[in-house]
């Protein structure tokens, strides 16, 4: 994938997610808001309910209390009738209404036959209601009964809700409704309008917004925040309102949207971490990509030197004055020997990690002295070295020194370490070998004194195919595999490896194998 495509790429995701997350937040704002309008529709459809409930509970009273008076009136609205009224007061100040209704009733008696004479004859009866009116102390006076009461008592268009309004409106506001009813029944509308958790809180108030008795005890008549007509009096003004606040409003609101809002943010999470990961792993496949491309070039280039060299010894063994001369042949012979080993190591290290890689590695883990390994892996390096004028200082301090591991690996994980020190020791080679115990552990400290590493540099060493280099350029020949293979063979001996290293002072690496049990 080219640099460029993949950068447009990123930002073209990365557009659409930003803009997918926008979509998202103002779907939950919307739904916010729609879910305060449904809580405050509730809210009124409940408090209207509610107070439609109150009001026919009232009535209810007064139907049983007065069963028989809109019978009467029926009966008689259609004959001559006077109505007369009254209001009395007491020695103790108690107020009375008297309604008193004169019915005149006509009946036509025969005189004679012959003539067909008749004679009327009325008859007047009357009706007396006596009602007693009791004075609210949030009153002003004593309401006068108007012509309008007479007229609907004389033409039968009286009705109880009229009576109830007119006897009501007199009486104490806590004697018409308790707390606990209005609670009671305001609770249940709620519920029913899926409205829960609000912790609801009630008070009836005059038409002044005055606070009465009839309240819960932790009204706050400040905050009233929903208000609908309670009562009203016989000519149709509101006397009294319910109020209600709520102490969870927001919770309330919140609660039916939650499974939505959860369900909204985990899928969007999930959006957010698979398009996080996407871009991780398609930065690891390019990466990948370029180190790959980049083992192959090296690969190559390692393999180009030993080829030619075959080839040129190859010619050179064709020639007369070459093949007739023992000495020169043996040289060929073994120049061609040499490189071909050569080829064969890279060979091997890749087919190793390989193995490595799919847990395919045949390890014969056997008593070992690592003393004796570490001896055995600086040899051949010792060669090298001293070819250059350098040095290998050695120092056995480990008392204790078998461990279970595989002989074979093990020196392969110290040659490498040793083999690194000598290549990136742009000077004359000056290496230090020490082994200790630490912990019933076994250490391993190799330190050379070449051209150092960087922090950045420090934490990617381990890594397959990871070499340092200064540009595009390698200065050091090799594949990036030592060290990752170093890393692996450690861990599958229980091991731990790092290494310290300050840049143009040099690096120390420790191998850490615990000892056997």
């Amino acid at each position: 994938m080219r640099k460029g495509f993949y950068k447009i790429l990123i930002v073209v995701m990365s557009i659409a997610l930003i803009g997918l997350i926008i979509i998202q937040f103002y779907w939950l704002n919307l739904t916010l808001k729609t879910g305060t309008d449904n809580f405050s529709n509730g809210v009124y459809q409940a408090m209207n309910f509610t107070t439609e409930k109150v009001n026919k509970n009232e009535l209810e009273k007064y139907y049983k209390k007065f069963s028989n008076i809109k019978t009467d009136l029926t009966s008689n609205k259609d004959k001559p009738q006077v109505v007369t009224n009254h209001v009395i007061k007491d020695s103790l100040g108690t107020t009375y209404a008297y309604v008193t209704r004169y019915v005149v009733e006509k009946s036509m008696l025969p005189v004679s036959g012959e003539y067909n004479d008749s004679l009327t004859r009325a008859n007047i009866y009357s009706q007396e209601r006596v009602f007693k009116i009791n004075k609210d102390s949030t009153s002003k006076g004593i309401p006068n009964l108007n012509l309008n009461l007479e007229q609907s008592l004389q033409d039968g268009t009286f009705t109880l809700e009229s009576a109830a309004r007119w006897d009501a409106g007199t009486t104490p506001i806590d004697k018409r409704v308790s707390y606990k009813m209005l609670d009671s029944i305001f609770k249940v509308e709620l519920k029913n309008r899926g409205i829960l958790q609000a912790d609801p809180q009630l008070a009836v108030l005059t038409k002044d917004s005055a606070i009465t008795v009839v309240k819960s005890k932790d009204f706050d008549p400040n905050k009233v925040e929903f208000m609908v007509p309670l009562f009203l009096d016989r000519n149709d003004h509101v006397q009294y309102y319910l109020a209600a606040n709520f102490k969870n409003r927001k919770l309330a609101i919140i609660a039916p949207t939650v499974p939505v809002i959860s369900l909204t943010f985990i899928l969007t999470m999930i959006i957010i971490t698979v398009f996080s990961l996407s871009i991780y792993y398609m930065q690891i496949q390019r990466k990948s990509s370029e180190i790959k491309t980049d083992f192959i070039n090296n690969m190559t280039h390692e393999f180009k030197t030993p080829i030619a060299t075959i080839n040129i010894a190859s010619d050179a063994l064709r020639n007369e004055k070459i093949y007739n001369d023992p000495e020169k042949v043996k040289y060929y012979a073994d120049l061609i020997k040499q490189e071909n080993k050569r080829m064969n190591a890279h060979v091997e290290m890749v087919l190793r990690m390989s193995k490595l890689d799919r847990n395919q590695m045949d390890m014969n883990f056997q008593e070992v002295n690592l003393n004796g390994v570490v001896q055995k892996s600086v040899e051949p390096i010792r060669f090298i070295v001293e070819e250059r004028n350098g040095t290998i200082f050695e120092e056995y301090n480990a008392e204790h020194s078998f461990v279970k591991g595989d002989p074979f690996h093990l020196e392969n994980i110290v040659i490498n370490v040793l083999d690194n020190a000598r290549k990136y020791s742009p000077n004359t080679p000056d290496i230090k070998v020490k082994t200790y115990n630490k912990e019933n552990n076994f250490i391993i400290e190799i330190t050379d004194k070449g051209m150092g590493m960087s922090p950045n540099v420090l934490k990617k060493i381990f890594e397959q195919f990871y070499r340092e280099e200064t540009g595009n350029v390698h200065n050091v020949k090799g594949h990036g595999l030592g060290l990752a293979y170093v890393k692996k063979i450690v861990q599958l001996h229980g091991g731990q490896v790092w290494a310290e290293s300050t840049p143009g002072k040099g690096s120390t690496f420790f191998i850490k194998i615990p000892l056997k049990s």
